[in-house]
């Protein structure tokens, strides 16, 4: 199931590349640098980082909102023995330049021959997007113990 889940997302990241020229207007791509750290009640908020590279699609729905499948490769100090893989989906509400919405991701770690699957999480996200440029906010939580322990994060994209 979660690997339906995965390939449906990378499926549509492919999809919405494919269609870009034919529908400028309505989708769009970007490429994502980030940095997320842990932000909680265990005491070690922001100790450390982890840097994301990522990859968003946007589908349009209509004026006000748009569908974000998204996927980010998250490394701990630019260490690549282990990297974790976020795919994710999002429902944006857009008013012009802005946007706000709320998703899912599910963690993935991958490293030295073994794959480890967490449980879908809740995203939060808040950002600007011109023409070229996009940033965002965004924090990931525990479905569990909602907004005990969290993953805060931002994003600094160039949108295609």
């Amino acid at each position: 199931m979660k690997k339906v889940i995965l390939a449906a997302l990378v499926m549509g990241l492919l999809l919405g590349a494919i269609s870009l020229g034919a529908q400028e207007k309505k989708v769009a791509m970007s490429l994502n640098l980030g940095a997320m750290t842990y932000v909680g009640s265990e005491g070690d908020s922001f100790s450390d980082f982890l840097f994301s590279l990522g990859a968003q699609v946007d589908w349009r729905l209509g004026s006000s909102f748009m569908l974000s499948p998204e996927v980010q490769v998250l490394t701990y100090r630019f260490h690549f023995d282990y990297v974790l893989v976020d795919p994710g989906l999002v429902l944006n509400y857009t008013s012009k330049s802005f946007f706000a919405g709320a998703g899912v991701i599910l963690p993935i770690l991958v490293g030295e021959g073994e794959t480890w699957t967490g449980k879908l999480s809740p995203k939060l996200n808040i950002g600007y997007s011109g023409r070229h440029l996009v940033l965002a906010g965004y924090l990931i939580t525990n479905a569990e113990n909602l907004f005990k322990e969290n993953l805060v994060g931002f994003t600094l994209g160039y949108k295609f």
